[in-house]
């Protein structure tokens, strides 16, 4: 079963405060877990106001399934929270 990872890098030019960008984040995990079932979190820049990484993680039986998954994730993110800036994707296998 083919498993693919990636991680993305936000920025969050409106975030005035940890605890704003920590509801901001926490709403991006909690809707794409629940539209998509896939495994995410939050995973680095915890300390710092205007930056985020999170990761995801995908397993399926088809790589272009989890292609497809993540694209809509992707698009998900950049459709629902426009004030946010995808700054970074990286790809792990």
């Amino acid at each position: 079963m083919p498993v693919k990872s990636i991680t993305i890098n936000l920025y969050l030019p409106l975030s005035k405060s940890l605890k704003n960008k920590r509801s901001i984040i926490k709403s991006i995990i909690q809707k794409a877990h629940n539209k998509f079932n896939v495994s995410i979190s939050e995973i680095d820049n915890y300390d710092k106001w205007k930056n985020a990484t999170i990761g995801i993680s995908i397993i399926a039986n088809e790589m272009p399934y989890i292609e497809k998954q993540l694209s809509e994730i992707i698009n998900f993110i950049e459709s629902n929270y426009i004030d946010i800036e995808i700054i970074k994707i990286e790809d792990y296998y």
